[in-house]
C-alpha cells in the first residue's frame, strides 16, 4: 500500500422519502468506476490479501518469519480496500484503518488506530464531476494538521499531483507522478521554492508486476537506493503469492508470502 463505504444518514434519508424508486445493488454498482483490484494489479474476486514478511540469507532462502508484520486488507464486492490491519507474527494488533468511499469507487478517507488509541486521519473531497479536491490530514485529537490540493486525476482514479499546506495555509511541498495505464513509473517531490527532495521510478514486467524501484533522496548527500523484485509463485488466478526484495548487488534483504481469499460466484 499501499499504500487513499459508508452513505451519511442525509442520503439514506433522502432516498426514503423521495419519490423516485430505491435503486436495486446492480444499478448502483454501475456507478463504481473504480478499483483497487485494477491499479494494485489483482486478479479475480479478491475478498482480502493477507501479506506476511520473511526472513532470508542473501542468496534468498526464506527462513523465519519477521516478527514485524503480518498485513490484511479486505476488499468490497467492487473491488476496493475497506479496511487495513497491521499485526505482529504472534497476532497482536499494531494498527487498524477503516476507509471510506465515494460511490463511483474513489477513496476518500481514512480513520487510523495504533495500539487501540485514535491516531489520525484523512478526508478528501470528491467534487460533482466524480473527481479528487482538497484533503485534509488530522491528528488524534482531530485537528487539521495538513492538507493537499490535489492537481489532476488519472484515468484508474490515482492522484496525478497535489501541493501541500500546513493548517495556516503555508505552502510546504509539491510531488507529482506521471502514470503508464494504472502503473505508477516515475514520483517527484519538490519543496516549496521547487527545489528536488526525492525521485523515484519503477520497472515492471509483462504480468503488470513491480521488478525495480529507484529511490533517491537529495540533500547535502545525494543518496538513491535500487531495490528489485522476483516471484517465485503464483496462484491459480495469476496472481503472486511469494516475491523476494534484492538490494543492487544481488542480495536478498526479504521475502512476502500472501494468502489470497476470494469470493464465490
Amino acid at each position: 500500500m499501499k499504500k487513499f463505504l459508508i452513505l451519511s444518514a442525509g442520503i439514506i434519508l433522502f432516498a426514503c422519502n423521495s419519490n423516485k424508486p430505491a435503486e436495486t445493488t446492480e444499478e448502483a454498482e454501475k456507478k463504481v468506476k473504480y478499483s483497487d483490484l485494477v491499479t494494485e494489479n489483482l486478479k479475480g474476486n479478491v475478498e482480502s490479501l493477507t501479506e506476511s514478511s520473511y526472513k532470508v540469507d542473501s542468496t534468498g532462502k526464506v527462513g523465519d518469519m519477521d516478527s514485524c508484520c503480518v498485513d490484511v486488507v479486505v476488499y468490497d464486492e467492487n473491488g476496493n480496500a475497506t479496511s487495513y490491519v497491521s499485526k505482529d507474527s504472534k497476532g497482536n494488533i499494531k494498527t487498524e484503518s477503516a476507509f471510506t468511499r465515494h460511490e463511483n469507487g474513489l477513496w476518500t478517507g481514512s480513520k487510523e488506530t495504533k495500539d487501540g488509541k485514535p491516531s489520525g486521519g484523512m478526508q478528501v473531497e470528491v467534487d460533482s464531476a466524480g473527481k479528487y479536491g482538497v484533503a485534509k490530514a488530522f491528528d488524534s485529537t482531530g485537528k487539521m494538521t495538513v492538507y493537499y490540493q490535489t492537481l489532476g486525476m488519472s484515468d484508474f482514479g490515482q492522484v496525478q499531483a497535489w501541493k501541500e499546506y500546513d493548517k495556516d495555509s503555508v505552502y510546504r511541498q509539491e510531488w507529482e507522478a506521471v502514470y503508464d495505464k494504472q502503473m505508477m513509473m516515475s514520483s517527484v517531490t519538490k519543496d516549496s521554492v521547487g527545489n528536488v527532495k526525492n525521485k523515484w521510478s519503477a520497472k515492471y514486467n509483462d504480468k503488470g508486476e513491480l521488478i525495480e524501484t529507484s529511490s533517491t533522496r537529495i540533500k547535502k548527500d545525494t543518496t538513491t537506493t535500487v531495490k528489485k523484485y522476483t516471484y517465485e509463485t503464483h496462484d491459480e488466478t495469476g496472481n503472486w503469492t511469494q516475491r523476494t526484495e534484492w538490494d543492487d548487488k544481488g542480495k536478498a534483504l526479504k521475502a512476502v508470502r500472501r494468502t489470497i481469499a476470494y469470493r464465490k460466484s
